[in-house]
């Protein structure tokens, strides 16, 4: 056991609100580690759509500027302090764990998962937070074996997971994806796949379920899907919203919720309080689970190195098809410009 490191990390850091120009690169050291702490080498930290809303200053969730960015990776454990379980040399991934983007990272122990062999730091780092919203999600708006639900974004990294545990616990999946993706939410084990650039959603929804719409619609798309949605489900079923790629929804219209089947609208975020603390490691370990049994991980749209942060939050801010990576011990000339 080390609870002493002399070593040192570099870390991204925002100096203040704005989009990727206020990045920079930081180096500090690193020391004590405390009870329950450990420290991991960051071998690929992933990047998501929370770290550009919350660095905007505008956001739900706020942070003190400067704060160091990113929340999720994967990686090995080099060192712990005490009362820790987890033996240095064991592979990890993590989320939610503030300064992710970086060559070392202190953690929490208890939010660290395994990774299984078999899976590698990249899909750990693409995996990691889209289990720990999926769990979030299926436990937010629980359905009953048999029910049916619909996926927008099925093919997105957190979309997989959504429908793999979806399936899991018995729900019909209905998921939307567009062109070639649409065969990875096949193989992520949804019932009905539509593609969203070639049908019309709404009519193949109603064909699909006899013309009575679905229990639930999970949807990280925000405005550009709102008044879709409402025609997309049954009477009293559930929109739950979890993201705002199109923009933030309208404003809700109690009326027009009744018109469409006394529906309801929720919006899921961790203040949540669906889970706790201590089981974020084991909502990741399931998710990581079922990527064991089927194709999960994520697309990589771009790998990048610690040195080009700016550019890899300006890739993630176009909306890729795909996740994300930081490699922050990568060869930078060895990756793609």
């Amino acid at each position: 056991m080390q609870t002493h490191i002399s070593t040192q990390r570099l870390v991204a850091r925002a100096s203040r609100a704005g989009g990727p120009e206020v990045l920079d690169i930081g180096l500090e050291d690193l020391g004590v580690l405390n009870a329950g702490e450990a420290l991991v080498r960051v071998e690929a930290a992933g990047l998501n759509h929370v770290d550009s809303l919350v660095r905007s200053g505008t956001y739900s969730i706020r942070a003190a500027f400067p704060y160091d960015v990113g929340i999720e990776g994967a990686g090995t454990v080099v060192a712990v302090g005490r009362d820790v379980s987890i033996v240095p040399g064991t592979r990890v991934c993590w989320t939610a764990v503030p300064g992710s983007c970086a060559t070392f990272v202190t953690a929490p122990a208890q939010m660290l998962a395994a990774l299984p062999e078999g899976l590698s730091f990249e899909a750990g780092a693409s995996l990691a937070h889209a289990g720990l919203t999926a769990a979030g999600l299926v436990r937010h708006c629980p359905l009953h074996e048999g029910s049916t639900a619909l996926v927008w974004g099925a093919a997105g990294a957190v979309g997989r997971v959504l429908v793999a545990s979806l399936v899991d616990r018995g729900v019909t999946v209905i998921g939307i994806a567009s062109g070639s993706r649409v065969d990875a939410v096949h193989r992520a084990g949804a019932d009905y796949v539509i593609d969203r650039t070639v049908d019309d959603v709404v009519e193949r929804v109603r064909e699909h379920t006899r013309g009575r719409g679905v229990a639930a619609v999970f949807d990280p798309v925000g405005a550009g899907t709102y008044d879709t949605n409402l025609r997309l489900l049954a009477p009293r079923g559930y929109l739950v919203n979890y993201g705002q790629l199109s923009g933030e929804l309208p404003a809700i219209d109690l009326r027009g919720l009744m018109d469409a089947g006394s529906i309801f609208v929720t919006k899921y975020g961790p203040r949540a309080g669906v889970i706790r603390l201590q089981q974020v490691a084991a909502c990741i370990s399931d998710a990581l689970v079922l990527a064991l049994t089927r194709p999960l991980a994520s697309d990589i749209a771009a790998r990048f190195g610690l040195d080009r942060i700016g550019d890899a939050y300006r890739m993630l801010d176009a909306s890729p098809s795909g996740k994300v990576l930081v490699l922050p011990h990568a060869d930078a000339e060895a990756l793609p410009s």
